[in-house]
């Protein structure tokens, strides 16, 4: 009798550690990746616009080589290049217009970097 509970017990252990591991493992590949200064912004990019994953591609590119420009930038003074710096978000923002956002959201981007709300087609306001 005692061997079956044990056989019982290790099986029941085991079923347990199994599930766990599981759950940390998917919650892992479920969790969005933040690398860089930008998550939040292709996180709020991709809620407005609805960007199907060619156009998210193409922002994360645009976003990563912005983030290495910027780094470069650190190097060197910031105060003397703080027009370089503007020009450099204004030529990035152009990039993310043309090659990430649909035709028909242009308007709706357009707003949305002025800092005007953007409500998807599917949302309502609250």
């Amino acid at each position: 009798m005692r061997s079956e509970r044990l056989w019982i017990l290790l099986l029941t252990l085991t079923a347990f550690c199994a599930g766990l591991a599981a759950g940390v493992l998917l919650s892992f590949r479920q969790r969005p990746q933040e690398s860089g200064p930008f998550p939040a912004f292709e996180a709020r990019m991709t809620q407005a616009f609805d960007l199907e994953p060619e156009r998210l591609r193409n922002l994360r590119y645009i976003l990563q080589d912005y983030e290495e420009k910027i780094e470069s930038l650190k190097d060197r003074n910031i105060d003397a290049l703080s027009s370089e710096l503007v020009q450099l978000g204004l030529d990035h923002r152009q990039l993310i217009r043309t090659w990430v956002v649909p035709e028909h959201r242009l308007q709706e981007y357009d707003l949305w970097v002025e800092g005007l709300p953007v409500l998807s087609i599917g949302s309502q306001p609250q």
